[in-house]
């Protein structure tokens, strides 16, 4: 029986000389790979248009439980972004955010309030053009999926002069003892995240920050991730973030 999948296209690599692998994000059944054709066909042109990175589609495709990759029947477009691979700056957001999201999802099980996420967040990206939430965003989003994925830092005790652990995600005292292995950002820094806990995208635009700060803080909250997640913090599109955001 078909089903139809509403997905969040976070990568497509080469197969073969005949296809490629999209690796997407559905909202029913969470990540998931399919094989789609490739080349200068009409059919590889219109599926190389519908799959490109954080394209939002529906599926059609028979899913058997014995398959590590399905044969899509169908690709639809859902939601038609304006200008996310046009501008040169969103252009760069989605390289970063694309990539993070494939390391971060790796086996994601079905999460559909991370899904609406995801997608509503590129929604506000496309249909921005204040160029302070632009340059913010790869920040906010960082920060606002936090929650989601359960790993908000605790900053209820916060005074000035403490530092942040990662691995524990609180603030400590200065040479307190740390588990072995733990990593800890310095007072500097970790002065910063009561300030990041109030950035949202609704109000990301009135954060000011010059290109060597906002560096700062994606390292340290790529960082923090990849504390929790291994992988999502050794990006190849960070030299491309810093370029275009200096």
């Amino acid at each position: 029986m078909k089903e139809n999948l509403k997905s969040i296209v976070l990568g497509t690599i080469r197969h073969s000389d005949r296809h490629n692998v999209a690796s997407v994000f559905t909202l029913e059944r969470g990540r998931m790979a399919f094989l789609t054709p490739v080349g200068a066909t009409k059919k590889g042109r219109a599926s190389a248009s519908r799959l490109m990175p954080l394209a939002i589609v529906e599926i059609q495709a028979n899913i058997s439980a014995n398959r590590d990759l399905h044969i899509p029947s169908a690709v639809n477009q859902v939601r038609m972004w304006r200008n996310l691979y046009y501008d040169p700056h969103k252009a760069g957001v989605v390289m970063f955010l694309s990539e993070f999201l494939q390391r971060l999802l790796r086996e994601a099980a079905p999460e559909p309030t991370l899904w609406r996420f995801i997608a509503d967040s590129l929604t506000i990206l496309d249909e921005t053009t204040d160029t302070a939430a632009i340059a913010n965003f790869h920040i906010t989003f960082l920060i606002s999926l936090m929650p989601l994925m359960g790993i908000s830092p605790d900053i209820s005790n916060f005074t000035e002069g403490m530092e942040f652990d990662m691995k524990g995600g609180t603030m400590v005292l200065p040479f307190s003892s740390l588990t072995a292995g733990s990593a800890r950002v310095d007072a500097r820094k970790s002065a910063l995240l009561p300030l990041l806990a109030r950035m949202n995208f609704a109000n990301s635009r009135y954060f000011r920050f010059n290109g060597r700060q906002r560096s700062e803080l994606l390292d340290m909250l790529l960082k923090y991730y990849g504390c929790h997640f291994p992988g999502c913090d050794n990006l190849k599109s960070l030299d491309v973030m810093r370029e275009i955001f200096s």
